[in-house]
């Protein structure tokens, strides 16, 4: 089967939603013909080639598209280069053969559009695969407030949920808001992200961790943008900066991490560091230098978005604090499974309180790692979840050859 898919971030990039795609792209190239028309590297800098160029990993055929990178503290910058990947991802598509199969993902979140269009040319099935839910995430965040781009966002994905056969979605909790905006609830298909047990544990020397002394490690990883209200961790780290058991580690990049710079910085507070993104070959050794990790939501966020970064700390045998609504897939699992804690979004001093208490209990934080590990293991695994994600889209096909066998 040829599947093309749609999403601007992809390998090299070190981001969850590109590494995410590109192993479950490698996985399913196993089986089927995979292209994927992705946006140019923000991490990693290659040549230029033009408009695009043709790259290769594992048996996935790559189409890489140039693209403008200025700078996202400004609204006109990220409109110019998000037009810039819709025209040149749109002039690319034209130039592959018809998939049998259309998957676009939500980064940039206008893809779903160019998906209708293009499967409207092609006469191809199409899965919606929902890793972000818009307009929604930029309503609840205050990232963007312009009435008649936030109408175009939800206008774009009402057309893609209503033109695809199959929509998946990341989490029950996305799953429910979803299909309050009226989406069928038969049309949906709950495929979480992944992590490939194989390649991701604790290794027995790492030398992140020994940088860090005997320090207890309380880690954020991954994006630090306006979605994870992380000036809270910052709240807590002032309130807990004479306790020198404590070091707060910020490892990723985002739009937020500037200004949370210079807060630590102008507070004086030496027990937070901040680290670059880690790549994709030191994210087990990044993971398993921390003693607890956070996984943050800011309020009202619950469904829009899932952390991506819980599935490889469960690989990495690490418990975590859920910072978000309670009615999140990642608290839920916190809570259920007891490989972690719970704290309400935006509860600063029960952050404070949960830490002591993780502090002073390491025999239930080693018996929540250990139980991570083992649900990683049995649920998570990324052939575990590509098959689920293939199941998904072949069903997509044969619901559309069904529809058009009945005309």
């Amino acid at each position: 089967m040829r599947m093309l898919f749609l999403n601007r971030s992809f390998w090299p990039d070190y981001e969850g939603a590109g590494q995410h795609l590109t192993g479950l792209c490698i996985e399913l190239a196993r089986r089927h013909e995979v292209t994927v028309i992705a946006g140019p590297s923000l991490h990693v800098t290659t040549s230029s080639h033009g408009m695009w160029a043709r790259e290769k990993i594992g048996n996935v055929n790559i189409i890489r598209t140039a693209g403008t990178r200025f700078s996202k503290s400004r609204l006109a910058g990220r409109l110019l280069n998000l037009g810039t990947h819709y025209v040149l991802a749109a002039a690319a598509a034209l130039r592959v053969e018809a998939p049998d199969v259309l998957i676009p993902n939500t980064d940039p979140p206008l893809l779903g559009s160019l998906a209708v269009a293009l499967k409207r040319r092609w006469g191809c099935s199409l899965v919606y695969n929902v890793r972000d839910l818009y307009p929604d995430v930029a309503q609840v965040n205050g990232g963007l407030k312009n009435r008649a781009l936030l109408k175009l966002l939800e206008v774009s994905n009402r057309a893609a949920y209503s033109a695809s056969e199959q929509v998946l979605t990341l989490g029950d909790d996305m799953a429910r808001r979803i299909i309050a905006k009226g989406v069928p609830r038969e049309k949906l298909a709950v495929v979480p992200n992944w992590v490939d047990c194989r390649e991701s544990r604790s290794p027995a020397h790492n030398e992140l961790r020994e940088s860090f002394g005997d320090k207890f490690v309380v880690m954020y990883a991954g994006n630090i943008g306006l979605s994870q209200g992380l000036d809270l961790v910052v709240d807590a780290a002032q309130r807990l900066r004479n306790d020198d058991r404590l070091l707060f580690a910020l490892v990723g990049n985002g739009a937020s991490k500037p200004a949370l710079q210079r807060r630590v910085q102008a507070l004086g507070l030496t027990n937070v560091v901040f680290l670059p993104y880690q790549s994709q070959e030191k994210l087990s050794e990044t993971l398993g230098a921390a003693d607890l990790h956070l996984i943050t939501l800011a309020p009202g966020l619950a469904g829009c978005l899932v952390p991506s970064k819980v599935y490889a700390i469960l690989a990495a045998g690490r418990p975590f604090i859920a910072m978000m609504d309670k009615d999140t897939d990642v608290a839920q699992m916190a809570l259920e499974r007891s490989v972690g804690y719970w704290v309400p979004a935006g509860d600063t001093e029960g952050l404070i309180q949960t830490l002591r208490a993780a502090v002073s209990n390491p025999n239930a934080r080693r018996m929540m790692g250990e139980r991570a590990r083992r649900l990683a293991e049995e649920q998570f695994d990324l052939p575990i979840i590509a098959a689920r994600f293939e199941s998904a889209i072949l069903s997509a096909v044969t619901a559309r050859t069904a529809v058009e066998s009945a005309y």
